[in-house]
């Protein structure tokens, strides 16, 4: 596989516009994201996210998160109460990713009941993200049971021709990953940096 290495600069718009087309025609790139590098393609098309898990080497079960662009594009994708829909007002964009039922359209290989979303906070991800036009994969760019990477060069070591586009943001800074909370059941299943006890509070506002 001919893999196509951006590094971000002036650019910026054309590296973005590039890697959404790759997304839209099933490929897999990398990308940064507010905590780590993530593992992105268009979050509509099985075959696309069956081929980022080969890349990833993980179990067929195992849920894919997606970043959307604002809460209209998360309805599409899931069914947003009352409750979701005021905790995405509080903390998004943030390190907040909400599990919500999924709708019938979001294909079995992401998850078969649920969907996991957020706005992502980073600027780059938001931007991919609306240029493709569509959710995309969050899930962190590592092989399963690997540590997440923060280093560009990490990246490029790990996924060199086994990814179809790496955007080369640098060295990330090493944020905690996004609390994860389920809506339905109303428990935090992951804690990161929105803490339980807010998310309490926003929801009795």
């Amino acid at each position: 596989m001919a893999i196509i290495k951006q590094i971000l600069g002036g650019n910026e718009r054309a590296i973005l516009e590039k890697a959404a087309r790759i997304m839209k025609d099933g490929g897999v790139v990398v990308f940064p994201t507010e905590s780590s590098y993530g593992l992105g393609t268009d979050a509509l098309n099985e075959n696309a996210i069956k081929k980022l898990g080969m890349i990833k080497q993980q179990p067929d079960e195992k849920n894919i998160s997606v970043i959307v662009s604002n809460l209209e594009q998360a309805k599409e994708f899931g069914l947003v109460n009352e409750e979701a829909e005021k905790l995405v007002q509080k903390f998004m964009p943030g390190p907040l990713t909400l599990v919500v039922p999924k709708r019938a359209n979001v294909p079995d290989a992401l998850s078969e009941r649920t969907i996991a979303f957020r706005i992502s906070s980073n600027r780059i991800a938001s931007e991919l993200c609306k240029a493709v036009g569509n959710a995309i994969t969050a899930t962190s760019a590592n092989l399963h049971g690997r540590p997440s990477i923060y280093s560009a060069k990490e990246v490029i070591k790990e996924f060199n021709n086994r990814v179809h586009m790496i955007i080369d943001a640098g060295e990330l800074p090493r944020n905690q990953p996004s609390t994860i909370y389920d809506v339905g059941n109303k428990r935090v299943l992951r804690h990161g940096p929105v803490k339980e006890q807010e998310i309490m509070k926003a929801l009795e506002e």
